[in-house]
């Protein structure tokens, strides 16, 4: 069961996939489980970085340069439980 910082974040991370980077998704067909790169959502090398600094403004975290490939191999899930675990604030 996911809390709600961790619900927040995953829909903030779906909104911004689709609104603002573009990537045509069906939201509500996206699985946890889902990975962040190839053979998932695609985002490519650009998108993580643009994902990624939209997480850090929105909910006050900090992703160092060299955590942005390891994001691309990460699963929506695992992208929310590291945001949260980095201190993510609502």
């Amino acid at each position: 069961m996911q809390t709600t910082l961790e619900h927040e974040i995953r829909k903030f991370v779906l909104t911004t996939i689709v609104q603002d980077l573009g990537q045509p998704l069906d939201v509500d067909a996206v699985r946890d489980d889902a990975p962040l790169g190839a053979a998932g959502l695609d985002l490519d090398s650009l998108s993580l970085i643009e994902l990624t600094m939209r997480i850090e403004r929105r909910f006050a975290v900090e992703y160092p340069e060299d955590s942005i490939e390891p994001v691309g191999a990460m699963s929506l899930a695992e992208l929310v439980a590291d945001t949260v675990a980095r201190g993510a604030t609502a």
